[in-house]
């Protein structure tokens, strides 16, 4: 069903262009954002997510809902919930005063959290086990995401706790976001049979089409730890054997499974895993780090 009034919400030049990276009218002008004390001034998804101003503080996200989608219904059942420990829903306020908004605090990329606040493998692990938990709980409630990326992973820092204090931000903590294109399902992890995927940022192995939603969930989780082992890589200058097996753990060998997929473990048993490693963690660390350094020579002109 498509949304008549819904997203792109189009900002406009001058001269009647349009302006990819502006705010539309309707938003700039409307009573909820001039309530709030909120300017929006740039698009972060042209026509859909919108920024306030970056020195503002608190620094807010409004995001225009697609009712074609089920997006709104999925917000609505997750933030019914957001007194559990195990939901990572970024704290939002949906406004339903005309067309739905989503109106949410400006966070960070996991990228910063990793650079920031992950000094040790340990910590690297407890940054996975973060994120394998929300999906957990997505999964236990039959929502799969779908899009999961590290576009769609966000992070509060203490910063952003002070700025929005009465927002139940826990500082260090991840947040999923965006479920536009996130489907309710009848079966859970384990039953559920492969569907048809929707457009994805990541691409599918092997260019598949049909993936069991879960299973998709949980190698696209792979990619998102890829990319931050990677970064951990690059500000601790070592590569941790156990963090890389974690990450092909996670990919998987797939093979196109139209059933439910046994290719890649499922959230839980990942969360279960990591809890475990953490307190491997300190060990491995220590021995890969003084292998490192008898790995270096000085170098000699003799």
């Amino acid at each position: 069903m498509s949304d008549p009034d819904g997203p792109p919400w189009i900002a406009y030049n001058p001269d009647g262009s349009i302006h990819m990276g502006g705010v539309p009218e309707r938003l700039l002008h409307h009573p909820e954002m001039q309530r709030r004390g909120i300017k929006l001034v740039a698009a972060l998804n042209p026509g859909v997510v919108f920024c306030s101003i970056p020195t503002e503080n608190p620094q807010f996200v409004v995001k225009v809902l697609d009712l074609g989608t089920e997006e709104l219904p999925i917000y609505e059942r997750l933030l019914r919930q957001a007194n559990s420990p195990r939901n990572h829903t970024i704290p939002c306020e949906i406004y339903r005063e005309g067309h739905p908004l989503l109106i949410m605090p400006y966070l960070m990329p996991l990228d910063v959290l990793i650079s920031r606040d992950c000094p040790s493998l340990r910590r690297l692990f407890r940054a996975f086990q973060d994120l394998a938990e929300g999906v957990e709980f997505l999964h236990q409630q039959h929502i799969a995401h779908l899009d999961i990326c590290h576009n769609n992973i966000v992070t509060a820092l203490g910063e952003h706790v002070s700025a929005h204090p009465d927002s139940g931000l826990v500082s260090g903590r991840t947040y999923i976001i965006d479920f536009n294109t996130s489907r309710q399902l009848a079966l859970g992890p384990g039953l559920q049979h492969a569907i048809t995927l929707p457009p994805t940022q990541l691409p599918p192995p092997n260019s598949l089409k049909h993936f069991d939603p879960y299973s998709w969930d949980m190698y696209c989780l792979g990619q998102v730890y890829e990319r931050a082992l990677r970064r951990f890589t690059f500000c601790r200058q070592y590569s941790p054997w156990l963090a890389r097996w974690c990450v092909q753990w996670l990919i998987g060998d797939e093979r196109g499974c139209h059933t439910a997929c046994r290719c890649r473990p499922t959230a839980q048993t990942v969360r279960r895993v990591l809890f475990i490693l953490q307190f491997v963690a300190p060990v491995i660390d220590f021995y890969e780090k003084v292998y490192a350094r008898s790995c270096v020579r000085p170098f000699s002109t003799t």
